[in-house]
């Protein structure tokens, strides 16, 4: 069985957009505890499932292919996963503090930075990743399926 990883991750980028809006859907809405369980799913979902795989097993393997571990676009990459964290923490923290206008503030930045940082990773590293990691993207593709399953 084969998985495209490339398309597997491009799609991940789509779902977590998609569960990101629904949160700010309740947060508009006044669902509270909505909000607060559906941004804790795609909290979960990008750093603990798409982030975590990229920066464990594709950057590495898309490091080695492109000849070294310091790398300026998966340097460049791995700090804005590190920027996207604090952003996630205070929108969770303004879901906690019911502050919708803080939310929006804070939702529309991460939007734009998603928005840039999505593409950069479709468009420079994911078409290399097949060739990169030896088995083809086959592990990170069943990692990001796997993690995208709902959990009873």
């Amino acid at each position: 069985m084969s998985h495209d990883i490339a398309e597997i991750l491009r799609r991940d980028h789509e779902r977590l957009d998609r569960i990101l809006e629904s949160s700010a859907d309740a947060v508009r809405a006044g669902r509270w505890g909505d909000a607060a369980e559906i941004f804790e799913k795609f909290r979960q979902g990008i750093v603990e499932g798409h982030m975590a795989v990229e920066e464990s097993l594709l950057f590495p393997a898309f490091e080695a292919w492109e000849g070294g571990d310091d790398h300026a676009l998966t340097a460049l990459l791995r700090k804005g996963h590190r920027d996207l964290q604090v952003f996630f923490s205070e929108m969770a923290e303004a879901i906690a503090a019911k502050d919708a206008e803080e939310f929006g503030d804070l939702l529309s930045t991460v939007q734009t930075i998603l928005k840039q940082h999505d593409a950069k990773e479709e468009q420079e590293v994911y078409p290399h990743l097949a060739a990169a990691v030896p088995d083809h993207g086959e592990a990170a593709a069943l990692r990001i399926l796997a993690g995208q399953e709902p959990r009873p």
